[in-house]
């Protein structure tokens, strides 16, 4: 249960911040589409749990322990990056006008993962189902990732899956609270808490 909570706190975190921005920049996000989001975004990474399981499977013991130590350290570190590379991805891809599920979709996906209030693009301080999915798979990118990677870890996918829709859901809630009442908070960057718990997790697998 403690390697659920702590890969699940690690995947939140970027929620967490982009809901701290949108509270702070009063853009509205309904009930509906919370849950929405920490469906997609759980989905996700249930799935790519199963798809992590199936591969550690195939491999022996000793190898699946240090590959759980590799991938999740190499997570670490990445999410300690992870400033860099959204100021990289915000100064070389741009929104389109033009929400559509193709490879400009794609583009307008990375662009959000890099700045969030991009999912807003029409400025119309509440976001549309279209942005919402949008959105939604820009917060699943990590959950992907780390999902598969962390299926050396051998934890249950759906309970993870659970922990991760219920623990999202709140830890938004809470972001778009403070970011109304603290607005000062929107320019925060905690990615790095996410690459310290990747690390520990990774720690603890030795």
């Amino acid at each position: 249960m403690r390697d659920i909570l702590i890969l699940v706190l690690a995947l939140c975190t970027d929620t967490f911040v982009a809901s701290i921005a949108y509270g702070a920049n009063r853009l509205k996000i309904s009930f509906g589409k919370v849950i929405a989001v920490n469906l997609i975004c759980s989905g996700c990474l249930g799935a790519a749990l199963i798809f992590g399981s199936v591969i550690s499977g195939l491999v022996p013991e000793n190898f699946a322990k240090g590959a759980a130590f590799s991938c999740l350290f190499l997570l670490g570190i990445i999410k300690l990056m992870d400033y860099t590379i959204k100021k990289y991805i915000n100064s070389h891809v741009n929104v389109q006008k033009n929400l559509t599920f193709s490879i400009s979709g794609l583009s307008i996906i990375i662009n959000i993962y890099g700045n969030p209030l991009a999912a807003d693009w029409d400025h119309s301080k509440s976001l549309s189902w279209k942005e919402t999915i949008m959105f939604s798979l820009a917060m699943s990118l990590d959950s992907l990732v780390a999902g598969a990677l962390s299926g050396f870890l051998m934890i249950p996918p759906g309970l993870t899956a659970l922990s991760a829709l219920i623990v999202g859901t709140t830890v938004m809630y809470i972001g778009l609270f403070l970011g109304h009442k603290l607005a000062a908070l929107k320019g925060w960057d905690l990615t790095w808490v996410s690459g310290i718990l990747f690390l520990f997790l990774a720690f603890g697998k030795l």
